[in-house]
């Protein structure tokens, strides 16, 4: 599984790395802020700006979650934006399985990303909005997650290990 054509493996450092290669910049602030297991970014996704947040394991440093998630002016324009990146994904992993449905009102979609053989799943990507944590704000937040199952099975494991 890809985000931004970059595998979703490999340790931390090593995403980052690939990250900054392509513009995106590591949010010093913004992670303190964050859990640990959880780096934060600032760039372009697809043309609109974004923050990112990069999820590892503690103990590995593994990735395995990468999301984008865009700041929308207004529900007309988060719409829009929601609806181009919905065709852009339904176009890109045409071979997945697309579910569409709804959450607080607004749209959703998963696709379960397959093998190039179609013979396992490598991951998925769900998109959804989310709505402003103040209820006087009219800003809508648009979040793109990109998982890799077979990394996020091993971060559970690892997790488990704690138990």
């Amino acid at each position: 599984m890809k985000f931004m054509g970059i595998p979703l493996n490999g340790t931390i450092s090593a995403f980052q790395v690939k990250l900054q290669a392509k513009g995106i910049k590591y949010d010093a602030v913004g992670s303190r802020q964050l859990q640990t297991g959880c780096r934060c970014f600032k760039g372009s996704f697809s043309g609109e700006k974004a923050d990112f947040y990069v999820y590892y394991n503690e103990k590995t440093k593994v990735v395995y979650r990468a999301k984008a998630v865009i700041t929308c002016i207004n529900k007309e324009h988060c719409d829009r934006v929601y609806n181009s990146f919905r065709d852009m994904l339904k176009t890109k992993y045409a071979d997945g399985i697309p579910r569409e449905g709804e959450q607080d009102g607004h749209p959703t979609i998963s696709i379960i990303v397959p093998d190039s053989k179609l013979e396992k799943t490598l991951g998925y990507v769900e998109m959804y909005i989310g709505n402003p944590q103040y209820s006087f704000m009219d800003e809508l937040y648009l979040h793109i997650d990109y998982r890799d199952i077979a990394n996020q099975r091993v971060n559970q494991s690892k997790n488990m290990d704690d138990l």
